[in-house]
């Protein structure tokens, strides 16, 4: 997963994925991505396959009150550990079930989150933690940052800076309200343009690498 740079975190092997919560568990999640919602500032979101990618800011801002009731962390059931963290298996699950739910994620973006959880899981096994909250999931894992309201409440202000799309695969680099940027790797599949990966560009350090 392509996470910030600030927050010492790597992309890692995908790994299988972990067995499935029970998905009678999962919240309620709605369906509604622009509920009274403003339009767009960019008329680039207008069009597809930028405006999958609005729409799906738009979902995960209509649920992200709900989606967050999921626990990413527990202390540990060990007797003799129990007041170390670990990663919570179950809320985890809930979670990536709910965002792929959503409609508008590929299986292989739920995949990279399994793999980085379970790397987050190892990373506290080596190096255990009383302290919250736990590095490398102290950040919002959708906007990639740890102060995300202003942007994800004003998303149709966010602009198109950069699109590169062929043969139903590319990338879209999308300028937030604030100084940030978000850079999404996209894929269409069975006609719909769904993401694939997000990256935060928000450095002159990753913009260099990534252009």
């Amino acid at each position: 997963m392509n996470l910030p740079k600030n927050l010492t975190i790597y992309t890692w092997v995908l790994l299988s994925a972990c067995a499935s919560a029970d998905k009678t568990k999962l919240p309620s999640i709605g369906n509604n991505v622009a509920v009274n919602a403003t339009p767009p500032a960019d008329e680039a979101f207008k069009k597809q396959p930028a405006g999958s990618i609005l729409n799906f800011l738009r979902w995960y801002r209509s649920n992200v009150k709900e989606l967050k009731k999921n626990a990413l962390v527990k202390h540990s059931s060990n007797p003799d550990s129990a007041k170390y963290y670990v990663v919570d298996a179950e809320g985890t699950e809930k979670f990536l079930g709910a965002l792929q739910q959503s409609g508008f994620v590929t299986d292989s973006y739920i995949n990279r989150w399994r793999a980085y959880f379970r790397k987050c899981n190892d990373n506290l096994r080596k190096t255990p933690t009383t302290e919250a909250p736990v590095e490398g999931l102290d950040f919002d894992l959708v906007m990639l940052s740890k102060e995300y309201e202003e942007d994800l409440n004003g998303i149709e202000k966010s602009t198109v800076e950069n699109v590169k799309v062929a043969d139903d695969k590319g990338s879209i680099t999308v300028g937030l309200p604030t100084t940030g940027r978000l850079k999404y790797w996209i894929a269409k599949q069975d006609g719909k343009w769904l993401i694939e990966d997000i990256k935060d560009m928000r450095s002159a350090l990753d913009q260099a690498q990534n252009d």
